[in-house]
């Protein structure tokens, strides 16, 4: 194994500045040695997407992060500063892909959207899609006037699509767009994880009554009638990332019981009566500041990917850092990516093979970026 650590050090050091290795949070130990930014999906691929130095970006993430970092790397902007030139964005394991994001397919959601047709007008269906999501499902959003969002600014974009807020009150100018805004009714179609949605909706005091699940698997409307569909100010998809899914309230209990000064800290894609019971909850970003700024000898039991929590615990040694379910929760596609599919990877850029190439379509590039752009622009 010592071997293949000299060996990825070595290839590093000859392409230098060439070459960029992005971590996930959810990566093993020994990958996340190896790379040069560690972070969330789409911190990442915005980081990676200033860097004008590389020529290739290996991505220790799955198939979705990387087509977000491809979409990014090679914007108009980026490719008109390199005059031209490609960013090559690979995946260690082209096999790495990501449940939750394969649960909403482009056709399946094209066919909810058509049915709501219905039932609103037009443009007043805003999807909103989870960056857990394909290049397509992000192309499908830019299409139709539609966002991204990150479980960080989820709340943000949310309010925008929901035109909530957006306008002051003051010139008649303005005055008039808040009158025709009161008398539209937005609906936020939200996919493909239906806890983000109803956690972030319920915290912005959308009622139950205004929140429906869509089971693609249902006919009609979803398994809604159509006066709970017309009631409805967000329509959530019915995926979940299989990670989170796994914690329930029993574990809370169980935790406390063992540590009954414990602080339960969760991510928004756990269910809502696990984040209701917790104490906070928050992406990996606010995970990370909340526990490292916290003060010694705290305690916390976090209910997220557990490679995670465990590094975590190593990097905090002054405070007591554990799993919410005793029994650990691992992202098994993550996990596919081991140090022997890095080193060839490394091997293969060098040599200039390029196996695992992600790159998005270009009749599909421009809309996703879209998309992108105005979930930005939602939260500037």
């Amino acid at each position: 194994m010592n071997n293949l650590h000299d060996e990825i050090d070595a290839i590093r050091q000859r392409l230098g500045k060439k070459l960029l290795i992005l971590g996930h949070h959810y990566q093993r130990e020994e990958i996340v040695a190896h790379t040069d930014m560690q972070g969330d999906s789409f911190q990442l691929s915005a980081a990676a997407a200033q860097n004008t130095d590389c020529e290739t970006i290996i991505f220790c993430g799955v198939h979705f992060m990387a087509e977000t970092a491809d979409i990014l790397a090679n914007s108009p902007e980026n490719l008109a500063k390199r005059g031209g030139r490609r960013v090559d964005v690979v995946l260690p394991d082209i096999d790495a892909g990501c449940s939750m994001a394969e649960m909403a397919t482009r056709q399946d959601v094209e066919y909810c959207r058509n049915s709501l047709t219905t039932l609103f007008d037009d443009d007043k269906i805003i999807p909103v899609t989870y960056v857990n999501s394909t290049a397509e499902l992000k192309a499908f959003c830019g299409q139709h006037g539609g966002f991204a969002c990150t479980s960080t600014n989820a709340q943000a974009v949310l309010r925008e699509a929901l035109q909530l807020g957006t306008s002051q009150p003051g010139t008649p100018q303005q005055e008039s767009l808040q009158k025709q805004k009161k008398s539209q009714k937005p609906c936020v179609l939200f996919f493909p994880d239906q806890h983000l949605g109803q956690n972030t909706a319920i915290k912005m005091g959308i009622s139950e009554s205004q929140i429906s699940l869509w089971n693609s698997n249902e006919p009609d409307f979803g398994g809604n009638t159509p006066e709970q569909i017309k009631n409805s100010r967000i329509i959530l998809w019915n995926g979940y990332c299989c990670v989170h899914q796994k914690f329930v309230p029993g574990h809370i209990d169980e935790i406390r019981k063992a540590f009954p000064k414990i602080r339960v800290i969760v991510h928004p894609e756990c269910r809502r009566d696990v984040v209701e019971k917790a104490d906070e909850s928050g992406s990996t970003a606010f995970i990370l500041k909340q526990i490292t700024e916290s003060p010694a000898g705290s305690q916390w039991a976090v209910g997220t990917e557990s490679r995670f929590v465990e590094r975590l615990a190593r990097q905090n040694p002054d405070k007591t850092i554990v799993n919410l379910a005793f029994q650990p929760s691992y992202c098994e596609t993550m996990g596919l990516i081991e140090l022997p599919k890095l080193a060839a990877m490394l091997m293969s850029v060098e040599s200039g093979l390029k196996r695992n190439l992600i790159r998005v379509d270009d009749h599909i590039a421009p809309d996703a970026l879209r998309c992108l752009r105005r979930m930005l622009q939602a939260c500037s």
